[in-house]
């Protein structure tokens, strides 16, 4: 693999034809595949196996939320996984119903306004009383005040999904490395050049850093042109519960509706000095909330909470009882499901709660990351746009709320 750094070719007019994407997560693998089928000649790079992380570890849902970004990457998304859904890798992909529910009443009376929110933001949203609830579908045992039906949602199984990406990645000419560790970037003159790993020196004009919790990390080992500034990242951490086969019939997404938009999320997720360590902020969740997936495949997974978290320090490992509890007091008909497993994810994010994608300072970096809690949902439309951007404009996406600029020392 070992090549010796020189300048890569450019296709004509100038254009760059050789790229390398850190990352095997959904960020990277839908930006591999973006790329590829535009005719770039793509490696991927990844150090341990597809999907390892957070893009194999989370509930495979896509929600509507009360921000206009959020729906505008909704049904971008939607739309390019329902290319690859016709396509020989399946991942349970379709339209589901979705069910805000409120546990009390004084909740319910201020759901009103995160209605109107979503409303604003384009999404149709039905009320619902848990009286009806509870006599509409006996056997869940809703025991809510209320809640609304939301206009569109989707379901997938998150690690045949980004393995779909993959696949057709692969088909465009990508070529995939796994167990392969970026240690360095290498830029000179303010340019790209390559990167640097456990096998040797790979050269490119172009690098993608889209490697989730270790995106930071690869931007202070940028050298040759000193290092770029940092990101406010925080790994949240949330819990899963997988459950075996559902032995009643569900035909919505369950979500309660205390989940807070993505910038409100962000902001309850700042963490990183010392204080904070001391503090034990890590092991105070942000949000808990269940969030009930009946996946196509007859199993479902339980969720979520989230909560500031460095990557390699686990705490708060009671928050599992904790999801199982809540999820009985709402829907007491739950309680004879089968538990199959219950791990945590991390999940790589941003001090906005936004994705980040776009270029940096030095000519053929880019970045493509910070998916947070939603990334199976904006990954593949931030990936488009990106590589839209990098073949035909100026390396930035025209949503200026995915740029990295947006943040201090990027201006």
């Amino acid at each position: 693999m070992e090549r010796r750094m020189t300048r890569s070719a450019s296709r004509p007019g100038g254009r760059p034809s050789e790229a390398i994407v850190i990352g095997g997560g959904i960020a990277g693998c839908t930006l591999a595949y973006e790329l590829a089928v535009r005719g770039v000649k793509v490696v991927l790079v990844e150090q341990n196996a597809i999907a390892a992380e957070s893009s194999g570890r989370n509930t495979g849902t896509l929600l509507s939320g009360p921000q206009r970004e959020v729906v505008e990457l909704l049904d971008a998304c939607a739309e390019i996984y329902a290319e690859l859904a016709q396509g020989p890798v399946p991942f349970e992909f379709g339209r589901i119903g979705h069910l805000l529910i409120s546990q009390d009443e004084t909740d319910f009376a201020q759901a009103s306004r995160v209605a109107d929110r979503y409303r604003s933001a384009g999404v149709a949203m039905e009320e619902v009383s848990g009286r009806d609830l509870a006599r509409d579908s006996p056997h869940l045992g809703f025991r809510v005040a209320g809640g609304y039906f939301v206009e569109r949602a989707w379901t997938l199984e998150p690690m045949g999904a980004t393995h779909a990406f993959v696949h057709a990645a692969r088909a465009a000419g990508a070529r995939i490395a796994t167990g392969v560790r970026v240690a360095q970037i290498v830029s000179r003159g303010g340019k790209v050049e390559g990167v640097l790993t456990d096998q040797g020196i790979m050269s490119a004009d172009m690098v993608f850093i889209a490697n989730g919790l270790w995106l930071t990390e690869l931007l202070r080992r940028t050298v040759g042109d000193g290092p770029l500034p940092g990101l406010p990242f925080t790994a949240g951490r949330g819990w899963l519960i997988q459950l075996g086969k559902l032995d009643v019939a569900l035909p919505w997404i369950v979500e309660e509706l205390t989940w807070p938009d993505q910038e409100e999320l962000g902001r309850r997720m700042s963490l990183g000095t010392l204080a904070d360590v001391a503090a034990q902020r890590d092991d105070q969740p942000a949000v808990e909330a269940i969030c009930l997936n009946p996946m196509r495949g007859g199993d479902a997974r339980l969720g979520a909470s989230v909560q500031p978290a460095f990557r390699d320090l686990v705490r708060n490992t009671d928050m599992p009882s904790r999801i199982a509890a809540r999820a009985l007091r709402m829907m007491t008909g739950l309680g004879s499901l089968s538990v199959k497993n219950v791990y945590p994810g991390n999940r790589p994010m941003l001090s906005d709660g936004m994705p980040v994608a776009g270029r940096t300072p030095i000519q053929g970096l880019f970045l493509h990351g910070g998916m947070g809690s939603i990334g199976m949902h904006a990954a593949p439309a931030t990936a488009r746009w990106l590589a839209d951007a990098v073949m035909s404009g100026d390396g930035n996406p025209k949503q200026d709320w995915l740029l990295p600029t947006r943040f201090p020392g990027w201006r």
